[in-house]
């Protein structure tokens, strides 16, 4: 289990959720009332219900195409898991993103222990998948980058920038050096991390084979795309006359811009890149702010709004300890002791 600071700082990051919901609705509020207000809201409601209905749908296949992707990371280790609580659990790392240094990702290794996975192989599972989140996006992103100007040039550059620097990291020549130097290094702490960051990195390249590589990349590719088809879908509903392939260049550089930000959800950068890139392709203040919204409603906030729900049922009903088994977690909280762990890790 994680040590009971580990949960104390879960409980301290979900504290932060609300402030950070008040500032995004505040944050909104003046952006909508400098580029008209009303304007915004009208378009906001010309969106039909069933328009929108397949926009959060589409976020839903983004949500199960990434479970699939991390199940087959996490494969065969987690064989002892049923699949719907597993993807309960892979939820709940979304109900914290919103919230610094995304704490809730720790959510997922405190509910997959149990079930024999360590947290060092979901950390591990946890960079791969924002590697391939990154790869992916980075790519979608070109369809965009080509016809842009230099700061959206710029910014893919930086997206690669960071893939090769994560991709280098997993080198056996890399890992082999940090080897070597701990061997160096002074005192016990230092090589203590360096070892750590060692049995880190040969985990990371245990997962990552070539036929994980390419399934990992498409899936991201889907799972991406996807989104970026629900925002061409908001953009054609509220008359931007723009093709599905802008339309998802535009979502992904605007995540990448987010990405790169390190604001937690790209919360901000986000939202400024999209509003900014969707005026560049035609479209009216008002509609820019009000597409941007409601995707952002329809993606980042409804994906916190089910890492909520799927954290509240897990501790409602904390299920089977394996699958096919009949008996049930005896855990009161997520954060309580067990009789042979006092400090509850």
């Amino acid at each position: 289990m994680l040590s009971s600071e580990q949960g104390r700082n879960i409980l301290r990051a979900r504290s932060f959720l609300v402030p950070t919901i008040v500032i995004f609705v505040a944050a909104y509020l003046v952006l909508s009332s400098s580029v008209g207000f009303r304007d915004v809201m009208a378009a906001m409601a010309a969106i039909d219900l069933r328009v929108l209905a397949i926009v959060l749908l589409l976020s839903l296949a983004n949500y199960a195409l990434r479970f699939w992707r991390w199940s087959l990371m996490l494969s065969p280790s987690s064989t002892a898991l049923p699949p719907s609580r597993h993807f309960l659990i892979y939820l709940t790392g979304f109900a914290l993103t919103t919230t610094p240094g995304k704490v809730g990702e720790a959510l997922r290794t405190f509910y997959l222990r149990p079930f024999g996975i360590s947290p060092r192989r979901c950390l591990a599972a946890l960079y791969n998948e924002r590697l391939f989140d990154v790869v992916a996006v980075g790519i979608l992103a070109m369809f965009i980058a080509a016809s842009s100007g230099a700061a959206i040039r710029w910014l893919g550059l930086l997206g690669a920038g960071l893939v090769a620097a994560l991709v280098a990291a997993q080198h056996p020549a890399t890992i082999a050096r940090l080897e070597r130097l701990s061997g160096f290094l002074p005192g016990r702490l230092v090589p203590s991390l360096a070892n750590t960051a060692t049995a880190f990195l040969h985990d990371v390249r245990s997962m990552m084979t070539v036929r994980l590589a390419v399934i990992g990349t498409l899936l991201g590719l889907l799972a991406w795309g996807a989104e970026g088809i629900g925002t061409y879908i908001v953009a054609r509903e509220l008359g931007l006359n723009i093709g599905p392939q802008l339309a998802i260049g535009i979502y992904a550089t605007a995540m990448l811009a987010g990405a790169l930000s390190f604001l937690p959800g790209g919360l901000g950068s986000t939202e400024i890149v999209m509003i900014s890139l969707l005026a560049y392709a035609g479209a009216t203040a008002p509609a820019a702010v009000a597409t941007t919204t409601i995707v952002r409603l329809a993606t980042l906030w409804f994906a916190v709004a089910l890492g909520l729900g799927a954290w509240s049922a897990i501790e409602a009903f904390p299920g089977p300890i394996a699958a096919g088994s009949g008996h049930r977690s005896e855990r009161k909280s997520p954060h309580a002791a067990s009789p042979s762990d006092p400090e509850g890790r």
